[in-house]
């Protein structure tokens, strides 16, 4: 997201504001509140929409920082621009400004993690080069399961979680779930193009299959 737009989209007049969610920038959001008299049940449920869906995809998202500070700082200017004490009494706006309150910690949260966890510090501390090794002979897009690791690591499960955490906390990996099996796949800086490099056992292709090379591939996971 950014501000650079200054076309006024947002018009909380309209049936399906769809769109709007899509094509919208916080300081466009920001002007259309600025210019009601006072809130309306229509624009704070427009609002609601969109910051539920600005602060549900900046915290998917890998390392948005920018994406997670422009979120929170939109919510509380409009909390400031429009106080709830001076809302109509038959309007609810205490229970909207509540469930805003929660998405503005919740990326709050987010970004600091992001700012605690430089993923250029932590892919040097222990396990980590091993882990990122241990990831590199698998093609762009597929997963190993946490088995091949324990295996090729040789941790313990319990540091194997901590150490994936940790990775995934700065960017490194992403977790999956598949039945009762997890999968590890590299991301961010750890994540590299399409290449040649053959799967390795235990590896997870794209249709959930698991691959052993030279023999045939094994049903696919409950």
């Amino acid at each position: 997201m950014s501000a650079k737009s200054t076309v006024p989209v947002f018009d909380f007049s309209r049936d399906d504001p769809s769109r709007l969610l899509l094509e919208g920038e916080p300081e466009q959001l920001f002007q259309a509140v600025k210019a009601l008299p006072a809130w309306t049940e229509r624009a704070l449920e427009v609002c609601d929409a969109t910051l539920t869906l600005w602060a549900s995809n900046a915290h998917a998202r890998q390392r948005d920082r920018e994406g997670l500070a422009a979120v929170h700082l939109l919510i509380r200017r409009l909390q400031v621009l429009r106080p709830r004490e001076n809302a109509a009494v038959d309007l609810n706006v205490a229970c909207y400004y509540d469930r805003w309150d929660g998405m503005a910690a919740l990326v709050e949260t987010r970004a600091h993690m992001l700012d605690r966890h430089d993923p250029t510090e932590i892919e040097q501390r222990a396990h980590m080069p091993a882990l990122k090794s241990a990831l590199g002979g698998v093609r762009s897009g597929e997963s190993v399961s946490t088995q091949h690791l324990l295996a090729t690591l040789g941790l313990s499960k319990p540091r194997l979680s901590q150490l994936l955490a940790l990775a995934e906390a700065a960017g490194l990996v992403e977790r999956t779930k598949q039945g009762r099996e997890q999968s590890v796949q590299a991301v961010g800086i750890w994540s590299k193009p399409m290449s040649l490099i053959p799967p390795v056992d235990g590896v997870r292709g794209r249709s959930g299959e698991m691959v052993v090379p030279g023999r045939f591939k094994l049903a696919k996971a409950a």
